[in-house]
């Protein structure tokens, strides 16, 4: 088995050629979600072929490509049509996954608790807008519908200039579908209008607060990009 990478609560790897052995919290719900989304996505997703429960452990084909977290935000800007209609897709699935009840201002608040850690990596020119942000009130909970909840560039795969999948649904969630928009304003430049930006404002900061240099880069990319598009709520 070959490392892959790891995220805050799991770790995954590369099983021959084919396969990726994932372990984490969740492992069973999350393949009876991909065993029941798949067939209605129009982007693979990962499949389950074996699942260990109570090792936390799921054996899923493998997504080809590679992420596009690393790749040009121009270039990015080429799959943003087929993403949105990515997201609209699955905000239509009709799945049982966990509700997710956090108001925008828990985010608001991990946003001002993230600032002043990762204020020297922002350019100054956007500090003022930033710190803006950070003044102002949450918007109010949305409408829920089921989301992917962590539809960002580092989970979205691109092989010879095509789309072949998207991974990582251990955040799915009957949840707000501006979480999924935000960071698809984030990451593909698309705006998909306020609600969407005020979240990509908050991921973006969560990005830069990763500190790995790939999202680093990333988070302080979108916060320029975002503010260039004027305060929120103008």
């Amino acid at each position: 088995m070959t490392p892959l990478g790891a995220g805050l609560d799991h770790r995954a790897y590369l099983v021959g050629n084919d396969l990726v052995a994932r372990f984490g919290p969740g492992a069973g719900e999350e393949a009876e979600l991909l065993e029941a989304i798949a067939p209605s996505l129009p982007l693979p997703v990962p499949v389950p072929v074996a699942v260990d429960a109570a090792a936390g452990c799921m054996i899923v084909s493998r997504v080809c490509g590679t992420s596009l977290l690393g790749t040009a935000s121009p270039e990015r800007g080429k799959f943003a049509a087929a993403m949105v209609r990515f997201a609209e897709a699955v905000h239509a699935l009709d799945v049982p996954a966990p509700l997710d009840e956090t108001p925008p201002s828990v985010w608001l608040e991990e946003a001002r608790e993230t600032w002043p850690r990762v204020r020297a990596v922002v350019p100054a020119r956007v500090h003022g807008w930033v710190e803006a942000f950070l003044a102002a009130s949450p918007p109010d909970m949305g409408e829920r519908c089921f989301i992917h909840g962590d539809l960002g560039a580092e989970h979205v795969f691109v092989d010879s200039g095509e789309l072949t999948g998207v991974i990582d649904w251990g955040d799915a969630a009957i949840g707000d579908p501006a979480i999924d928009h935000g960071r698809l304003m984030r990451d593909f430049g698309v705006d998909l209008g306020e609600r969407a930006r005020w979240f990509a404002v908050c991921a973006a900061l969560e990005d830069v607060a990763y500190g790995v240099d790939a999202y680093v880069s990333n988070g302080v990319r979108a916060l320029v990009e975002l503010s260039a598009g004027g305060a929120l709520g103008s």
